[in-house]
């Protein structure tokens, strides 16, 4: 059986970075849609109770998917680097690759005006509007998600159709 007949390792390896900033993009407009629904005109009072134990598990939950995926992608953008170098070089899609590498790790930048909102929410008293800071998250979390993770993800299209292309 020839190699690569039913399985190419280099064009998994290839599409690997573009297919976890999908995950991240994904996760990223799941984590906004899902928290958005509970700052609702008609759930807010609600959901103010809750939502320090709610973003707490969310949170702590969600932070190691959203780490592995931009491992996964930045580690393989490098690794596509490494190991194709000549063919990226030919294809002009290497700068692609670091461009999303890059954007991928731009993501943990927010970390300065992320982690306060969300220490804020997991440690606020009855009389906290949690609604409201759940929303000046959830404001910082899109732009971060329109910028980076978009970017990323666009980025690494270019990359991998350029690379793929025959």
């Amino acid at each position: 059986m020839a190699s690569g007949l039913f399985f190419d390792p280099m064009v998994a390896l290839t599409a690997a970075p573009l297919v976890s900033s999908t995950c991240t993009l994904l996760f990223a407009w799941d984590q906004h849609f899902f928290l958005s629904l509970l700052n609702t005109r008609q759930v807010r009072e609600h959901s103010r109770p809750m939502l320090p134990s709610y973003f707490k598990n969310f949170f702590y939950k969600g932070l190691p998917m959203v780490l592995g995926f931009l491992t996964v992608t930045t580690s393989t953008s490098i690794t596509n680097l490494l190991a194709q170098r000549t063919r990226l070089i030919a294809r002009r899609s290497g700068w692609w690759y670091v461009a999303g590498a890059s954007l991928a790790l731009s993501h943990l930048a927010f970390a300065p005006f992320i982690a306060p909102k969300i220490q804020a929410v997991i440690e606020a008293s009855s009389e906290d509007d949690t609604n409201k800071i759940l929303d000046e998250w959830l404001s910082i979390n899109m732009v971060r998600s329109l910028t980076v993770d978009l970017g990323a993800w666009l980025a690494l299209t270019v990359a991998v159709v350029k690379t793929l292309r025959t």
